[in-house]
């Protein structure tokens, strides 16, 4: 399973963020062998005012997922959320950069899976 959230400022079109999706979405599935049930993506838009002037020009992908994906892999997703960047906010979207957090903890997963918590 994997749980990304892209970040990225505000005044994209819905169809610009719907592309972003969709297409970070398959760079996840292909890069972290993770099916489509298995793969969420989120975005989350800064106001520029809350940005200073470098980040006014970046995008972020922060990816939740199990222990022991490959570097190849991870190159993937990498190479893949630029071209979704590209693609859907244009050639000129500035940097984007992708963190990767690995869950270790047996106890919130199985066979590569995320187990979802849902609080009672």
């Amino acid at each position: 399973m994997s749980i990304a959230i892209a970040y990225i400022k505000e005044g994209y079109t819905a169809q610009q963020k719907q592309l972003l999706i969709r297409e970070t979405k398959k760079a996840c599935m292909e890069g972290l062998g993770v099916t489509v049930n298995h793969s969420f993506v989120f975005i989350q838009e800064i106001p520029e005012e809350n940005c200073d002037e470098q980040t006014k020009r970046m995008q972020s992908l922060f990816v939740y997922t199990t222990f022991g994906k490959t570097l190849e892999g991870k190159e993937k997703v990498c190479q893949g959320f630029e071209q979704a960047c590209r693609a859907a906010l244009g050639e000129d979207h500035g940097k984007s950069i992708v963190i990767f957090k690995e869950h270790s903890d047996e106890n919130a997963g199985r066979a590569g899976h995320l187990r979802p918590f849902i609080p009672r």
